[in-house]
């Protein structure tokens, strides 16, 4: 049975309201709605993904301020959701779609929890809310109705938080680090990147992928270097995502962007 989300009780009690000067016509209307509707569930996602890191954490014995944070993302990310189920319910829709089946942060039961911890870390927050921001930023500079531009203001402070909360994670990790799990670690880049390239290259419906520039240039000029600095081959594993048949179309684009 198809899980399904739904928000509008939640919003129909502090609803927003859009400019009055702003007109939709139909098509833009259901667009708005749908990619609300998107950002919506998303949000719900990473409020559970945040909590499933929690366990995680506690079981490597990662240090309280961290686990509090982590717990914090968890509250934000719900916030975000009620955020945009408002907006979904402003421009006419109703607050409430199915949930994909899988929702649960991945166990890794066939490696260590640190390493198990440095999986999803690296996957969920130091590749997934990285994008994120760029995109939120590429958003907001973009929008030109106000309650929209506010609301995606404050998602987008929040996302930072939660961004540099996986990178400063990695960094306090990375002493655990020994060759071996670096190794391990390298190979499951090419997953991870694998399938942020499907998700953002190929795998979003036409109309709500971002622009392609703004994702190649926060691989290339953010998460790459980041990940290197921990020593990490974070192009080598590019290179070999790329290679794969879904995405071997974009890497002329990638390359000539690099």
């Amino acid at each position: 049975m198809t899980a399904v989300f739904d928000l509008r009780e939640d919003v129909r009690r502090t609803p927003v309201a859009l400019d009055v000067a702003t007109s939709f016509d139909t098509e833009s209307r259901q667009a708005a709605i749908a990619e609300w509707t998107r950002r919506m569930v998303d949000a719900n996602l990473a409020s559970h993904r945040f909590a499933g890191l929690l366990p995680q954490m506690m079981r490597v014995g990662v240090d309280a301020g961290f686990q509090a944070a982590t717990a914090e993302a968890v509250v934000n990310e719900l916030r975000h959701a009620r955020l945009c189920a408002a907006v979904v319910e402003a421009l006419g829709g109703e607050a409430r779609a199915s949930l994909p089946e899988a929702c649960d942060v991945p166990r890794h039961d066939g490696v260590g929890p640190v390493e198990g911890l440095l999986r999803n870390v690296l996957s969920i927050v130091c590749l997934d809310v990285t994008v994120a921001v760029a995109q939120l930023e590429n958003r907001h500079r973009n929008a030109r109705e106000s309650t929209t531009r506010r609301v995606i203001a404050e998602i987008l402070d929040d996302e930072i938080n939660h961004s540099r909360l996986g990178w400063r994670l990695l960094q306090h990790l990375a002493p655990r680090i020994d060759a071996n799990m670096r190794d391990r670690l390298g190979a499951y880049l090419v997953t991870a990147f694998t399938r942020l390239f499907d998700d953002h290259l190929g795998g979003a419906p036409a109309g709500l992928v971002e622009s392609k520039t703004v994702f190649v240039d926060v691989i290339n000029d953010v998460i790459v270097p980041r990940l290197e600095a921990v020593d990490f081959p974070a192009r080598v594993a590019i290179e070999a995502a790329l290679a794969a048949p879904d995405t071997a179309d974009d890497v002329i684009a990638w390359a000539a962007t690099d």
